[in-house]
């Protein structure tokens, strides 16, 4: 007779390996969320400025050094590293478009990767 921790499947069918598979897999998904998480809640808060910063920009005529210095200062609020190049702003057909690109750096504990982001947001251009 076998010892009660070599059994792998009892005589309901009830087996060891699904159960390790479970945990391995909640583990694995543990881990993606406590890294990927931050990075995810990061993007979404800066979408949310940006947007905010654009509908405020047409309303009250700001000039793009303006907008991209406001949304220099509100990426580093949310830690996420932007430079001037990352962020575009163009006026045509009485809209403003922001476009804002950037990567981030994963790190995961076999890999590196970067994770990339774009945020588009426009409106239009208040009259006087």
């Amino acid at each position: 007779m076998r010892p009660e921790y070599l059994i792998l499947r009892d005589c309901q069918g009830k087996g060891l390996f699904g159960c390790l598979v479970s945990l391995v897999l909640m583990g694995v998904a543990i881990f993606l969320a406590i890294n990927l998480g931050p990075i995810y809640y990061a993007n979404y808060n800066l979408e949310a400025d940006v947007k905010t910063e654009v509908s405020r920009a047409g309303a009250r005529f700001l000039d793009n050094d303006t907008i991209i210095n406001d949304i220099l200062v509100m990426a580093k609020k949310n830690e996420i590293k932007l430079t001037k190049e990352n962020v575009s702003v163009e006026r045509f057909a009485g809209q403003i478009h922001i476009e804002v690109r950037y990567d981030v750096p994963a790190d995961f504990v076999f890999f590196k990767r970067n994770m990339n982001f774009e945020i588009s947001a426009s409106s239009f251009i208040g009259t006087l």
